[in-house]
């Protein structure tokens, strides 16, 4: 018994050959799914680019939850777009974790990936699709 699973996504590749296997037997079987954006600390990661070629290729209306803080071998935490909140991985391996506000530089950018989150469930909810318009 298959109560869900967790898709996991390359930061730097997307969606590839493989994802594509795993996400059919997904559909064929019903079985809900979390997208997981994976190596985001390697150059050329962008989860933005993976989510949008799940949507293209998968045809998954997703949205993110978490946004990264730096790029690459900078990456230095995550922001929780939901909670509002910045998490910093401090220590050698980032084996520390802080909590903080959210960057102003970033306020922008969680605001706007926000926004996308409610639009991508309203695409699957009417009720709160009445809501959003």
């Amino acid at each position: 018994m298959l109560d869900g699973a967790i898709l996991i996504l390359c930061g730097v590749g997307g969606v590839q050959p493989q994802t594509l296997t795993v996400n059919k037997q997904m559909i064929r079987y019903n079985v809900p799914r979390l997208i997981f954006v994976n190596k985001l600390d390697r150059m050329g990661a962008n989860p933005w680019s993976a989510i949008y070629s799940a949507r293209e290729k998968l045809g998954i209306c997703c949205a993110a939850v978490q946004a990264p803080i730096g790029e690459d071998e900078r990456l230095r935490g995550l922001i929780d777009i939901i909670r509002n909140k910045a998490y910093y991985f401090d220590g050698p391996n980032g084996e520390n974790i802080r909590e903080e506000p959210v960057p102003a530089e970033l306020q922008k950018m969680v605001g706007e990936k926000l926004h996308e989150l409610v639009g991508q469930l309203a695409n699957i909810d009417p009720e709160l699709e009445e809501m959003f318009l």
